[in-house]
Formats: C-alpha cells, structure tokens, sequence
C-alpha cells in the first residue's frame, strides 16, 4: 500500500522563517504521511496568480499568514463560520468548486489553553491589540464564556470596532490605552507585533490580578521583550508556540483527515 502523498505550501510576506514547513513534515512523520511542504513568498496582489499556480502544480492545501489572510477570503468559493467571523482565512484546502476557506487561528489558542490547564470560562479577560490576530481568537474564546472581555489598543476606535463586531456573543468592551479598563483582569493575552521591534506595548501592572495568567500570541525573539516584563512582575507566563502547532494541527487535519499529536512537536521545536 503506497503512503499518502500531500503537496502543502505556506503563502506570506516574508515567510522565509515559517516554522509551517516543518511542523508539517513532523506530523506527516508521525502519521506515516509524505507531506511535501513548501513555503512561498507572495504579497496581496501576487496571491491569485502563485495560488493558481500552485494548484494546477498538484497543490492540495495551503496556509496563509501576514499580509494575506484576507486576501485569502476573496479567493475562496467556501468558508467557514470561523473565517466568516474573523474576516480571515488562514487555511485552504483544494476541492472540485475551488478553495475552501478556515480559520484555525482561534481554535489552536483553545487546544494550547486546554494543554496549559488555561480555562477562559468565568475570567477576565484583557487582550492587548486589535489586529487581525485578535479578530481569529475571539469567536472561540469568547464560546468559553469568560465573564468579560477588554480590549486594548493603541487606535481605540480600532478596538471599539472590534468589540462591536463580536459583542453578541458575549461581553467584551473595546478601548484605547489611555483609557482605565476598569476591573482587575486574571488573564492577559499579548497580541501586538511590537516585540518584533524590540518594544513593549504599554501595559500596567495595577491592571492585573495578583494570580494571573499571562500568553503571548508571538514565540521566539518577538516573544522575549514581554516575557522579561512578565518575570520582573512576577507573572505566569505562556509564549504562542502551542498556538502555532496547535493550529497547524488543525489545519493538517483539514488537509488528510488525520489529527496529529502536538506535544512531541512543541517539545521538538523548543529544543531545536
């Protein structure tokens, strides 16, 4: 019986460094797989013609990161409720009518949570950012029902916007960052780029809850500037590599109707 052969790319701009490649090739080993995982650079304009090319190449499933997820939603014939709601898709699968468009972005947040011991259910939550990271996570965390959700960002009405989009399904305010959000919160969520440069958003300490558990969607170097802050003040503290293979995951079940294992992969890159 010959072994499932899947041809996979991730699309972005740079995507050099994606770490997707070699996620998928480890769960492809660990499921007996061949996965043939590239990855390629295309900017907005640049996705329509390298997706189609990519396609009639044998191309059966794709991920989409920064800038294109929602470029992506355009190019799809289906999405689902999860892109639907984030206005973003981060994963294509290949069928007859076209691409099939998904979010897995919210929901490797809750498979990472569930592998920390993180429940959101009854917390309050202060997410910091109101980007397009943030508008793929809120659907499924706010589904966990925390008692309240407070966004905050440096663009205010940005994140009023946001709040808006989702505020039925549950509580969730949106502010700027001179704003006073209010109650203590007892889970933070760092969405921000700025640890790319080397920077920190500006959160307070006497925001927070003294038992408080804190994540950061970035992992690597973006993700060291805010775990230094999280040690001077005393914080749990949870970088986004979990979200990452948990995601993945996601999508890789997406793409061969496996579901792979993800703590040996988390263990895998952390060490090298």
């Amino acid at each position: 019986m010959s072994t499932p052969r899947f041809k996979l790319a991730v699309f972005g701009q740079p995507v050099a460094h994606s770490l997707s490649p070699r996620i998928h090739r480890l769960f492809g080993e660990q499921l007996g797989i061949d996965v043939d995982f590239s990855a390629i650079e295309a900017g907005v304009d640049e996705l329509p013609d390298r997706l189609e090319a990519f396609r009639t190449g044998g191309g059966t499933g794709a991920n989409l990161t920064v800038p294109l997820k929602s470029a992506g939603l355009k190019l799809c014939t289906r999405v689902d409720r999860a892109a639907r709601r984030a206005h973003a898709v981060n994963t294509l699968k290949r069928e007859t009518d076209g691409w099939h468009g998904f979010n897995t972005d919210g929901a490797g947040l809750i498979r990472d949570f569930d592998r920390l011991g993180i429940d959101p259910a009854g917390r309050r939550v202060l997410i910091v950012g109101a980007g397009g990271a943030v508008a793929g996570i809120l659907g499924p965390l706010l589904e966990r029902r925390p008692e309240r959700v407070h966004l905050i960002n440096r663009t205010a009405e940005r994140a009023h916007r946001l709040a808006d989009k989702f505020a039925h399904l549950g509580c969730i305010h949106g502010d700027g960052f001179e704003s006073d959000p209010g109650s203590q919160f007892d889970l933070l969520i760092q969405s921000t780029s700025a640890g790319h440069a080397g920077m920190l958003p500006a959160i307070r300490r006497d925001w927070l809850d003294n038992d408080v558990d804190a994540y950061d969607l970035n992992y690597g170097a973006a993700h060291q500037d805010f775990a230094r802050w999280c040690r001077e003040h005393r914080l749990t503290c949870h970088d986004g590599l979990g979200m990452l293979v948990g995601q993945a995951a996601l999508a890789f079940e997406i793409w061969t109707g496996q579901t792979p294992a993800t703590d040996a992969v988390v263990e895998q890159l952390r060490s090298g």
